[in-house]
Order: C-alpha cells, then structure tokens, then sequence
C-alpha cells in the first residue's frame, strides 16, 4: 500500500481540526489524525501508513531470507525482518528471533547464565582465534546471527554442558613429550615498556621487560587455559636484553598436554627498534643466539584425551566417570600416569589391566588394539569405550572468522546450534532451526513441510531467487550463490523462507492478498488503490467513504479495488 511519509515531531491540533473544509473532505478519514492532507493524499506521521494514515508501520531489518535484488545481492530491509509479524506497530518475532524488528537471532536460555550471548562481529571484534589471530567480520549476518561465548568450564552451543579433565591415557607410551616455547625479546630493560602473550585467544597480564623467571611465570600462569608453566632464561636474570646478548627464554607447559598452539606477543611502550619473538612451529621454530647456537623449540605430543579416554565425561557435572569394567579400574592422575588430583582417570588402579573398556570389549562397537588395549570405535560410536553415539555435523552456524570476512566454515556437531544426545546420537536444534544437523534456519518453526500457513512452499535462498517473477507475472530468475565459495552467499543453501502461493502474502504466508488498483491521485498501483484498507483476513479492500470498486480504469466496476470515485453530497 503506497503511503508518503514524513516525520512530524507532532501534528499541529490546528490543522487537524481547524484546516481547510474542503481539504479535511477531500482525506479520507482525515487522515486519522496520523497525518496531514494534502489535496487527495494523506502524507502520513512517522510510524503510519496507508491511505488514511489508519495503519501503525512496525520495524524493520535487513531480511533473514528473501529474493535476491541482483546475482547474489538480497537481504535487503524488509518488516519485522521477515521473521516476525507486525501487530500494532509491534513485532511479535518468531522463536528464535529477537530485537525490535525481530532482526537477530536469540541465545537459548541466556547462555544458561554460564556465558555471554554476542554478535559474530562483536566476538571477531572482541577475541581471537585458537591460534590467537584476530580478524574482523562484517558481512550481512554479522549483528544478526548471535551465539554464546561460554564461560571457563562450559561449553555446548548454549553453555549448558560442563566441560570434563583430559589427559595422558597411560596405556599408551608413544607421545611423552611436553611442548616447549621459545621467546626472544630485544629491548632496552630500562625503557619501562612491556608486553602481553596471547594462548588459545587469552591474553596474559603485563610483563616488564626487565621482568624475572618468576615475574613471567606469574604473568603466563594468569591466563585461564594455562594450569602450569616452567620458565628457563639462557643469559641473565632479565627479559629483555640489547647489550648484544641473547637470552633465549624457554617456557615448558608442564600441564597443558598435546600439541599446542603458539603464543603471540604484543609489545606496548618499547623503542621501535624493539622486537619480541616466538619460536614454537615448525614454520618458525628456532632461535639462533648471538653465539649461533639454534635453540628449537618441542612441539607437545602427549596425548589430552577427554577423561584420558579411559573414563567418561558426565557434562553435567564436569566430572570423569572413570572406567571399572571387567576388574580393570582407573582413577585421576598426576598427569604423568601416576595418583594425582586431575580427575582425569589417568591412573590405573590395577595392573596389570586385561583388555579394553566396556561390559564386552568397546562395547561390540570398536576394535580393541592388543597393544595399548583402547578402542577404535565404528563410525556413529565414541567415548573410551564406545558406548556413545555421534551426532551429524554440519557447519557451524556461530564461531571465529577463520578470515577477514569469512566464517561458517568448520563443521561441528548439530552445527554449533544444538545439542547431541549421546544415547541416540541425535541433535534436539534451537527454536527456528532443523535438519538432522541443524543445519538449516527454517520458515515458522521447524518442520518445512508443515510451514507457510499451507499458503506457500517453504524454499532456501538460492530457490526463492530461482523462482521470482517480474510484475507481469512472468519467470526471471535471479541467481543466489551463484560462487560456491562465496563468503557473503554461505547461506544459499542453509536459510529458508516462504514463496507465497498467488492470493498470500507476510513472512509466513498467513495474509490474503487485497486487490491491486491505480491509485486516481497518481496513477500508481497500490493495494486497494490507496483507497481503502486492504483485510487481510479475507482479502477484501474495505473502501474509504466517497470511493468503491471499480473496472481498473477509474469507472464503475467489479475489481473490489476502491478505485472508483463515488458521487456523494459533499465529494467533489
């Protein structure tokens, strides 16, 4: 319905009820006090629409799903996001969604106040990666699509699940190296400058440059991830040095077991002839001292298996529940295979141990290896023994960039949008999400068959633009993920919405469609030809007073379009 809008901070009383009587007959309605007439035409207030200005307009945002402008160019602003219904100037979102104009994503359950509910720009803008990079997003989800950030112990897509010990299984005796980093820093010990250390996207406290082994150590140790550290320098009993001397500094993660990723130094009030290096991969893994000694670094093979892999984690508690099957019994470790307060069921209690976990052998769902008697367990099965299910992956739907603009590329389990039931290896989804890995952001609800209101199909991206139609009528499809890497088209195939069958209309399908007309002011078309308002309920145009239906022409006629001027007392 065409409406001209223009925002007034408030619409004078004089006018309204002391303008011009032939100007107040003429607006239909007048205007419902929403707006100003202007000869035939309302020019509706902010927040008003149709031809007597009668209709609240609600919020809008750039649409979850729609038909693509050009080749792989949608989402363009739409009400209520299209995810949402407008009811009184207010959308009332679909599950799932939320925000005044229904135009992001929700958080189940508030991260289950175990974590904090952010954007995918805000968590590329805010922390870093694995690997401690840091990259920025801004494509058209990225303060749409909302995820959890857990706190330290929890994890799942909603922070509900706690996270269980891991450690070295101590049946196995390859991989007993520990990872080993170097650091180098050159720089003036007396310019007061300093430096933090980022691990897995954690940033350390402040360490001077002229700190000690024990200063860094208490620096690197404040890093939640990090359980413990050793701390060797080479040279001195300082840092930093720049007297032609290196001290090459090694730091031993004691605790922190497999292979690891490297820190990454940031360095803060230093001269710029200053540098700060780390050696600890295999495309950087030496530090050559000023006498040409190199000094390499160890990349950590232990094994950091969930409960040591002879145990099985209960992540409602966080707590392993340790094996003791077939008289073969394991509690927590020290890490090193012997008792210790870990909780990782790292330790066996009895020796000798006779065969692998589970009531039969993995379960009758693994082959047990006779050597170091753990189990590789059929595809659909994992755990120690082999007693859990699987569950379908699909990519993730929030997570790191793993680029400048790029993202949902890694595949995880019920694609970071659900949770696995171990026990049937199935993903219950977050409201608005379906598939068999949630890998799909549905029409209304869950189920697509059952979606649209039965007015419309439920179709992805890349279908709606396939299936657009000009004004005529006619076919002109519009090509949506036309790039099968395109960064800004991931979802072609992921997120769905509604193809409204002829007669409906709304994000869901559920409104009649009302009669187009040629509005007798301009000559444009418009729903009830500017003059009625269209009842969605039955389709019907409900004509303003002095107008009724007409042959699409202006004259008499049965087109129920309110397109036909009416001769009454009054009406000119």
């Amino acid at each position: 319905m065409r409406a001209k809008m223009r925002a007034f901070p408030f619409i004078s009383a004089s006018i309204l009820l002391f303008g011009p009587l032939s100007c107040l007959g003429q607006c239909p309605n007048r205007c419902s006090n929403n707006g100003v007439c202007n000869g035939l035409v309302c020019d509706c207030a902010s927040g008003f629409t149709g031809g007597d200005c009668s209709v609240r307009t609600c919020p809008s945002g750039s649409a979850f799903s729609d038909v693509a402008e050009i080749t792989d160019n949608a989402h363009l602003s739409t009400v209520c996001s299209g995810r949402g219904s407008c009811i009184a100037g207010n959308c009332a979102c679909n599950d799932g969604f939320t925000g005044i104009a229904c135009e992001r994503t929700t958080c189940k359950g508030s991260c289950s106040y175990r974590g904090r509910c952010v954007s995918m720009q805000h968590l590329a803008e805010t922390t870093r990666n694995h690997e401690s990079q840091q990259y920025s997003y801004s494509q058209w989800d990225a303060e749409k699509v909302y995820g959890c950030i857990c706190d330290l112990g929890y994890t799942g897509y909603d922070c509900s699940l706690r996270v269980c010990p891991s450690g070295d299984d101590p049946l196995t005796t390859s991989g007993t190296d520990q990872e080993i980093q170097l650091l180098r820093c050159t720089a003036d010990s007396t310019s007061g400058g300093h430096a933090v250390l980022y691990f897995d996207g954690k940033q350390s406290a402040s360490i001077h440059v002229d700190a000690s082994t024990t200063g860094l150590k208490t620096a690197l140790e404040t890093i939640p991830v990090i359980e413990e550290v050793a701390i060797t320098y080479s040279e001195g009993s300082v840092l930093c040095r720049n007297d032609g001397v290196d001290n090459i500094v090694r730091i031993t993660f004691t605790s922190n077991f497999g292979p690891l990723p490297p820190m990454v130094a940031e360095s803060f009030g230093m001269e710029p002839s200053s540098v700060v290096e780390i050696a600890a991969d295999n495309s950087y893994g030496v530090l050559t001292d000023h006498n040409g000694i190199g000094h390499a670094h160890t990349k950590g093979d232990k094994e950091n298996d969930e409960c040591s892999n002879r145990g099985i984690c209960d992540q409602g508690t966080g707590t392993c529940q340790c094996f003791y099957t077939n008289g073969d019994e394991y509690s927590g470790s020290d890490g090193y295979g012997n008792s210790g307060d870990r909780g990782d069921c790292g330790h066996a209690l009895t020796s000798p141990i006779t065969t692998c976990p589970g009531e039969s052998p993995c379960s009758d769902r693994g082959v047990c290896d006779p050597t170091t008697l753990r189990c590789t367990c059929e595809e659909g099965f994992t755990g120690g023994d082999c007693s859990l299910r699987t569950c379908k992956k699909g990519l993730a739907w929030f997570g790191y960039p793993s680029s400048n603009d790029v993202a949902h590329d890694v595949e995880m389990e019920c694609s970071n949008m659900g949770i696995c039931h171990r026990t049937v290896g199935e993903c219950t989804c977050n409201s608005g999400f379906f598939g068999g890995a949630c890998e799909f952001m549905g029409c209304v609800g869950e189920d697509p068959e059952k979606s649209c209101s039965g007015h419309g199909e439920c179709l992805s991206m890349r279908e709606l633009g396939l299936r657009h139609k000009d004004a005529g009528g006619s076919s002109t499809p519009i090509s949506y993920g036309s790039d099968p890497n395109g960064a800004g088209t991931w979802d072609a195939d992921r997120i769905f919405g509604c193809n409204c069958d002829d007669g409906f209309e709304g994000y869901d399908c559920s409104l009649r469609t009302c009669t187009i007309g040629l509005d007798p002011e301009d000559s444009t078309l418009a729903a009830c030809s500017n003059r009625g308002v269209c009842d969605h309920d039955t389709g019907k145009c409900k004509c303003f007073r002095g107008w009724g239906s007409s042959d699409g022409s202006g004259s008499l006629g049965p087109n129920n379009d309110c397109g036909h001027r009416l001769k009454l007392r009054g009406y000119p």
